[in-house]
């Protein structure tokens, strides 16, 4: 995530505003010290998008690298709950609909995340970890009263946590974590000892489906692609609420493919035997990159190094300008995503493959 520049000033403006209250709050609470507590319950917060979550996978199994005896917590998204117990990324794992990830603005939304926050005070947390950098999540820590917190103060609110950190917008998300948890001891982890994998007679999994309209690619392109692939490769399509459509127009065509439709759970049991995944900017990258699976992205105008699935083989394709057009939203552009040919695609993934089966 980048913060736009204007959500940055005045988020520091509010901050700034309730600084006196809460500081004079904080002068009631004890002090401690990391050295000198054996840390038992660890919380750590990620309320966005389930490719978020996945992100942080590895950056938690450094935590309990770490902290093997401790309990860990994690407060996600609802739609990432069930990944994250899948892959056991925690002890506990909290679903919730934090106000400011859902647009949800009323004051009952905030009162319910509020009194969320105070039951977790019950816990007796000792540390509590934030990666987002956004004055709300640092709110939300506060409130659940930990011994010790660590967090960036991107958007204001210092005083929300006991050790605040600058943060680099230009780093990915990954990075940014990594950063984060070396502050308090934790060895980084190397992504090459994940077992990348490639089915010979697997399938090129597509993936049409995003959680934005702007990270879309149009669904005529998604099947001059399947035409094209098909050729040379077992190909699959994940049918997802928009793809329906899709998948039955390859059908009417006589494309011979593959389909996928299922939970996201057993997505993950699907794609291990799969020779390749391409995706847009969305979590199924995410997801494929932590099993191991070589991913070929595709991105409009949005910058990959910060978001791109962290993945040994994996390929990023992009539009070969940058992004000169008029938008509605202030990072992401349809046009330049449909600049991308499945032409061009088809091109990247052949060649990544023969690249894939001589290396794996």
């Amino acid at each position: 995530m980048v913060y736009k520049s204007s959500y940055v000033f005045w988020a520091k403006i509010f901050s700034a505003l309730i600084f006196p209250f809460f500081k004079i709050l904080n002068l009631f609470r004890k002090k401690y010290d990391l050295r000198f507590i054996k840390v038992k319950t660890i919380l750590v917060t990620e309320y966005h998008r389930i490719g978020d979550v996945i992100i942080i996978a590895p950056i938690l199994k450094s935590i309990r690298s770490r902290f093997p005896d401790a309990e860990i917590i994690l407060i996600c998204n609802k739609s990432a709950k069930k990944l994250a117990e899948k892959f056991n990324l925690a002890d506990k794992v909290f679903g919730i609909a934090a106000p400011w990830t859902n647009w949800r603005w009323s004051v009952f939304e905030w009162y319910k995340i509020k009194s969320f926050a105070n039951t977790l005070n019950l816990l007796n947390i000792d540390l509590a970890i934030d990666f987002k950098g956004d004055l709300r999540n640092l709110w939300f820590l506060w409130n659940t009263h930990p011994k010790i917190s660590y967090g960036y103060n991107t958007t204001g609110g210092d005083y929300f946590i006991t050790n605040s950190f600058s943060m680099d917008q230009n780093d990915h998300q990954y990075i940014r974590a990594l950063k984060l948890i070396k502050q308090f001891g934790c060895k980084l982890i190397d992504n090459k000892k994940i077992r990348y994998r490639s089915a010979k007679n697997g399938c090129i999994v597509l993936h049409p489906g995003s959680s934005d309209s702007a990270r879309s690619w149009p669904d005529y392109y998604w099947k001059e692609l399947a035409k094209l692939l098909t050729k040379h490769f077992k190909v699959s399509l994940v049918v997802t609420k928009g793809s329906h459509n899709l998948f039955q127009n390859l059908k009417t065509e006589g494309l011979e493919l593959e389909r996928f439709e299922g939970s996201l759970t057993s997505f993950c049991d699907y794609i291990r035997n799969q020779k390749c995944l391409i995706a847009l900017d969305s979590m199924a990258g995410h997801l494929g990159s932590f099993l191991g699976i070589p991913v070929v992205s595709l991105f409009g105008s949005q910058n990959p190094e910060l978001t791109k699935p962290y993945n040994k083989y994996g390929k990023i394709i992009k539009p070969q300008k940058p992004c000169r057009h008029k938008r509605g939203h202030w990072r992401l552009c349809k046009l330049c995503l449909e600049s991308i040919s499945p032409e061009k695609v088809f091109g990247e993934v052949y060649q990544h493959i023969l690249y894939i089966e001589s290396n794996l």
